[in-house]
């Protein structure tokens, strides 16, 4: 006959008690960071509907939060604090300034990771911290900014910019608080399931940091990640657009009154460059003597920069990027391929600013992504292998399969067919040299010499 569950439990409290008041009558716990003392008792209380836990640890008053409504249930978690009090110990949990954190982590990501995926990681905590250090500070805006934006100080936008956690502790951060902010943040900004994802991403890795460097201990002095437990939204496929030949034309066609927009747009379909890569081009950079771009680090100006993946290459240079980049002559006396209007290295976002302008006056949507795609898709249609493809455009051989892989379809045909569509290889060989041993005979009966033989395949017969 089975035990009750409550019958268990009741005797896994009463064991737990016996366990606790042996302890205190036999010796005092032993604390690694303090005195040696008496192991303390723990009593529940309740606020609200919630119960909660209070005991004293080295001096210090505890009180934390049981998350339950369930008065046994509050009663079976307190047994368990006695418990570890009185055997392996309950470490406190730690007390991280947020504000001071914040500077420090801020301070990592800037020496660790190149400038665009520094400030993209900022932009995130901003939302979520506010300004609450002086790297998480935004430059000041004008009024003129302001009023282009069109949206009131009670927005959620104008939330997500002030910040939505208040509290003092990083401690106090916990993942019920994200998981509110995500989801306010769908429902009324509609945020993608990709951004929500990366909030968690971002907030994910900063915990990590935390527990590494600083000694990060949550509730109940665990150092686990909080993070950790907050679901990953479903993410749709995203979906690659690019541009056909005739499409090709038409867009440099727009373009033919701004040589160097033309030059830089050219280089992007027709090289694959990302955005960044084309803009920090410089004259050295541009090899057309022998048809290749580098795209690789430099320091130029007492400013360094890198590719994305951290990695330089070689890319060739085909034979229609060859006459438009010779037909573009930019002054040999500056430092940039394609320098701006003034004279400098484009910014990206004002080079897309002027592109997006001259395409909508032709009554365009492409942008520079598309172009790049572009790049990549016309390769895999025409047969290029998916490793070449991502070598040239500096990605990852994965990353080329999710995103060019369905272009080429007529690659997969033999691999649906139940029977080979003609005989192997190694067949075909094998039936080869039975027709040269055949004729070799042949030779031999009518008292010919043996001659040297060239067998020439032409299609599956040897002649």
């Amino acid at each position: 006959m089975s035990v009750p569950a409550f019958v268990l439990r009741s005797r896994q409290r009463q064991k737990c008690s016996q366990i606790v008041a042996n302890r205190i009558r036999q010796e005092p716990a032993k604390r690694a960071f303090g005195p040696e003392r008496s192991v303390p008792m723990a009593a529940i209380y309740k606020r609200g509907k919630i119960w909660w836990v209070k005991f004293g640890l080295s001096g210090v008053r505890i009180q934390q939060s049981l998350n339950t409504a369930d008065k046994r249930v509050a009663l079976a978690r307190k047994h368990q604090i006695q418990y570890k009090l009185a055997t392996t110990g309950l470490e406190l949990p730690s007390k991280t300034d947020l504000d001071r954190f914040l500077q420090a982590y801020c301070d990592y990501l800037r020496n660790s990771l190149t400038y665009v995926s520094y400030k993209r990681d900022i932009s995130y905590l901003r939302g979520f911290f506010g300004q609450r250090c002086q790297a998480l500070k935004l430059a000041r805006r004008s009024n003129k900014d302001a009023k282009i934006t069109g949206k009131d100080n009670k927005s959620v936008s104008n939330e997500h910019r002030n910040g939505f956690f208040k509290s003092r502790l990083l401690e106090e951060v916990t993942s019920e608080a994200v998981s509110h902010f995500i989801s306010r943040r769908i429902e009324m900004d509609k945020i993608s399931p990709k951004t929500a994802n990366r909030y968690r991403e971002i907030l994910h890795k900063m915990f990590n940091w935390a527990i590494k460097e600083k000694g990060y201990r949550g509730p109940g002095g665990n150092r686990s990640n909080p993070i950790a437990g907050i679901q990953r939204r479903k993410e749709p496929a995203g979906v690659i657009r690019f541009l056909s030949l005739e499409q090709i034309s038409e867009q440099l066609k727009a373009l033919r009154g701004n040589p160097t927009l033309f030059a830089m747009v050219a280089t992007l379909i027709y090289a694959g460059l990302r955005r960044a890569e084309v803009t920090w081009l410089t004259a050295d950079d541009v090899d057309l003597e022998n048809r290749l771009l580098r795209v690789r680090a430099k320091m130029v100006d007492e400013v360094f920069w890198q590719p994305k993946t951290g990695t330089d290459r070689v890319v060739p240079i085909s034979q229609t990027l060859h006459k438009i980049l010779s037909a573009y002559r930019p002054k040999r006396e500056l430092t940039w391929f394609f320098p701006s209007p003034q004279g400098c290295r484009w910014d990206p976002d004002n080079f897309s600013a002027a592109l997006r302008k001259i395409n909508k006056e032709a009554k365009l949507k492409w942008s520079c992504l598309d172009f790049r795609h572009t790049f990549g898709s016309q390769l895999a249609q025409k047969g290029e292998s998916l490793y070449k493809i991502a070598q040239l455009m500096g990605n990852s051989p994965e990353i080329c399969r999710r995103h060019y892989a369905a272009l080429i379809p007529e690659k997969m045909h033999d691999s649906v067919e139940f029977q080979a569509a003609g005989k192997p290889k190694a067949d075909r060989l094998e039936e080869l040299l039975e027709q040269v041993l055949e004729r070799m005979d042949k030779q031999e009966k009518k008292g010919h010499r043996q001659e040297k033989v060239r067998i020439v395949q032409v299609g599956n017969r040897a002649v």
